[in-house]
C-alpha cells in the first residue's frame, strides 16, 4: 500500500488501517481508513486527532457491544453514517493518527 506517492506529497503514515498523506503545495491532508477517503485541512485534521486520543483515553464510554465482540463507533457529520472499529482496528487508528502527528510536526521543522 502506497509505496509509491508523487512527489508533491508527504506520505505522513500508513498501517492496516489507513493512510494519512498530506499535500506539499495546498498542505490538505488527505486521511483514506478502508474504503473512506476524508480529506481536511490542518485545523479539521487536530480536530479529528483530538476526538481519537479523547476516545482512546475514556474508551470504556465508546464501546459498544455487538455479537460477542466490541467496537467503537465514531459518529460522522452524515446522519446515520457512522465508522466501526473493533478494538485492534480502533488500535491501528489511534497508531495512524499519532505517528502521523509526528511526521506532520517533522516535515514542518524540515520547511523551516
Amino acid at each position: 500500500m502506497f509505496k509509491k506517492i508523487s512527489k508533491n506529497e508527504n506520505l505522513l503514515h500508513h498501517n492496516e488501517v489507513g493512510a494519512i498523506i498530506q499535500c506539499k503545495d495546498c498542505n490538505r491532508i488527505a486521511i483514506i481508513i478502508h474504503s473512506i477517503l476524508y480529506t481536511c485541512d490542518e485545523e479539521e485534521y487536530d480536530y479529528f486527532f483530538e476526538l481519537i486520543m479523547n476516545i482512546d483515553l475514556n474508551i470504556e464510554k465508546y464501546l459498544f457491544e455487538i455479537g460477542d465482540k466490541n467496537y467503537v463507533i465514531l459518529n460522522t457529520k452524515i446522519e446515520n453514517l457512522n465508522m466501526v472499529f473493533d478494538l485492534t482496528q480502533f488500535e491501528y487508528l489511534t497508531d495512524l493518527f499519532i505517528q502521523s502527528k509526528y511526521m506532520k510536526e517533522i516535515h514542518k521543522l524540515l520547511i523551516n
